[in-house]
C-alpha cells in the first residue's frame, strides 16, 4: 500500500490495530446479520417478536445520553473498551444451552433470552462507536480519515460477507448450528475490542466537577447545542432522522417479505447478502476518498438513494416474481437490482453513519460529542420501529414499503436544499 508509507508514525499504528478490528469484528457483523432468519425460521420466532428483536438492535442508543458521560469522565478509554467487551460479549456464551430442536411452536423462554442476549451485544455498540472515533479522531490527521476509515471498513466489508456466506451455508445444512457459532463470535468479538483498545491515546486527567444527575443535564444542553449552533450538522441530522424512519419501519418487514412470502432458503439469503457484500467491498474505497473530497450532505444523497432503490425494488418483487434457478437457489431478476443498490447503500452509509457527523467537529473531543448527538438520534427514532410491523399487518407489504419511500425522498429533498444554502 503506497499510501502506507507517507503515514506518520501513530497513524501507522493506528491504522494497523483499526485494520485487524475491522477484519474480525466483520466476521463478527457477518454472523449477526442472519440473526432475524435464524430467529424466525430456526427457533419458531412470531414476526412480534422478530419486530422487537430489531426494535432493541436499535433502541439501546437512547442510553447513548448515559453514556457519553461515562466516556467522558472514563480517563482510561482502554479499560472501558475492555469492561464493555466482556459485559456485553459473555451472554453469547449461553447459546451452548439452547436446545437442538424445538416444537412447531417453537419456546417463549428461548425466545426471549435470544432477545435479552442480543439486548446486551447491541448495548456494546454505544459505547464503541463513539469511543473509536475519538481513538481514530485523536491519531488520524483530518484529511485522511475517511481514506484510512474506508479502507478499513472495506476489510471490515469483505469480512462481513464472509462471514454472512459460511453462516447461511451452515444453517442450510443444519439449522441450529448457531448453538456453536454464536458463542464462538462472543468470543472473536471480546478479542477485536481488546486490540482496539490497544490504539495510541493521549490520556488526560479528568477533573470531575459535577455529581453525574447534572452532568446528563449538562450533556443534553450540549447535544442541542451542537445542533442548535452548527446548522448544516443540524440538516444533516434531520435529513438522517428522516431516512431513519424509514430504515426502522422497512428493515423487519423486508425480512418477512424474503423469509416468509418469497421464503428463501438460508442459502439463498445468504446468497443475497454476499453479493451485496461484494458490491459494497468494491464501492468502500472508492467512496472512502470521496467521502474526504465532498461535503458530508451531498455524500448522504448518495446513501439515501441508493436505499430507496433498494426498497423500490423489493416492493416490485410483490408483483414481478420471475427468476431463474442457479444451483438450487431462485434468483429473481429484481432482488438482483435490489441488493445490487443495497451493496452501495451498504458502502456509503458504513462511512455516512459511522464518520459522517465526525466531518462536521473540529476536535477529538468534539467528534465523541457529535457522534454521540447522530447515535442518540438513532436511539430516539428506534422508537418508531414497531410501527413498521404494526403497518404492515393492516396494509401489507406494498404500502409499508411506499411509506418508506416517501420519507426516504425526503431526507434526499432536505440535504438537497440545505447544500445549497452557505
Amino acid at each position: 500500500m503506497f499510501f502506507y508509507k507517507k503515514l506518520e508514525k501513530i497513524e501507522k499504528k493506528t491504522f494497523k490495530l483499526h485494520f485487524i478490528y475491522s477484519i474480525i469484528e466483520g466476521i463478527v457483523v457477518g454472523v449477526t446479520l442472519m440473526n432475524e432468519f435464524v430467529f424466525l425460521r430456526s427457533l419458531k420466532g412470531s414476526e412480534f417478536l422478530t419486530g422487537i428483536l430489531f426494535f432493541v438492535s436499535v433502541v439501546v442508543f437512547l442510553s447513548l445520553i448515559l453514556f457519553n458521560e461515562l466516556i467522558r469522565r472514563s480517563s482510561d478509554k482502554r479499560k472501558l473498551i475492555r469492561i464493555t467487551a466482556l459485559i456485553t460479549r459473555l451472554p453469547l456464551m449461553l447459546f451452548v444451552f439452547f436446545p437442538n430442536q424445538l416444537n412447531e411452536t417453537g419456546n417463549l423462554t428461548m425466545h426471549l433470552v435470544f432477545i435479552l442476549i442480543f439486548f446486551f451485544y447491541f448495548l456494546g455498540t454505544t459505547i464503541t462507536l463513539p469511543t473509536i472515533n475519538l481513538l481514530l479522531k485523536d491519531s488520524y490527521k483530518n484529511n485522511n480519515f475517511g481514506k484510512l476509515y474506508g479502507y478499513s471498513a472495506t476489510a471490515n466489508k469483505m469480512a462481513v460477507l464472509l462471514g454472512t456466506f459460511v453462516f447461511g451455508q451452515m444453517l442450510y445444512q443444519n439449522y441450529f448450528v448457531f448453538r456453536f457459532v454464536y458463542p464462538s463470535i462472543g468470543l472473536l468479538s471480546i478479542l477485536a475490542l481488546f486490540t482496539l483498545s490497544t490504539i495510541p491515546y493521549k490520556q488526560t486527567e479528568i477533573i470531575i466537577k459535577n455529581k453525574l444527575v447534572t452532568s446528563l443535564k449538562n450533556s443534553i444542553k450540549r447535544m442541542y447545542s451542537i445542533l442548535k449552533k452548527d446548522k448544516a450538522f443540524f440538516h444533516f441530522e434531520l435529513a438522517f432522522f428522516s431516512y431513519g424512519i424509514a430504515f426502522m419501519i422497512t428493515s423487519p418487514v423486508i425480512t418477512f417479505f424474503l423469509e416468509s412470502y418469497i421464503k428463501l432458503s438460508y442459502a439463498g439469503i445468504s446468497t443475497y447478502k454476499a453479493a451485496a457484500g461484494i458490491i459494497t467491498v468494491i464501492a468502500l474505497p472508492l467512496l472512502g476518498i470521496l467521502s474526504d473530497k465532498i461535503d458530508p450532505r451531498r455524500f448522504g444523497i448518495i446513501n439515501f438513494s441508493a436505499m430507496l432503490i433498494y426498497v423500490l425494488f423489493i416492493m416490485i418483487t410483490e408483483y414481478i416474481q420471475q427468476y431463474t434457478i442457479l444451483a438450487n437457489i431462485e434468483i429473481y431478476y429484481t432482488l438482483v437490482i435490489a441488493f445490487f443498490a443495497f451493496g452501495i447503500f451498504n458502502a456509503a452509509g458504513a462511512l455516512s453513519w459511522n464518520i459522517g457527523s465526525s466531518f462536521f467537529s473540529k476536535t477529538a473531543n468534539d467528534s465523541a460529542d457529535y457522534q454521540s448527538v447522530h447515535i442518540s438520534l438513532t436511539g430516539v427514532r428506534s422508537l418508531i420501529a414497531p410501527i413498521g410491523v404494526l403497518i404492515y399487518t393492516i396494509i401489507g407489504y406494498k404500502y409499508t414499503f411506499g411509506i418508506s419511500i416517501f420519507f426516504l425522498i425526503l431526507a434526499i429533498g432536505i440535504l438537497i436544499v440545505s447544500t445549497r444554502k452557505k
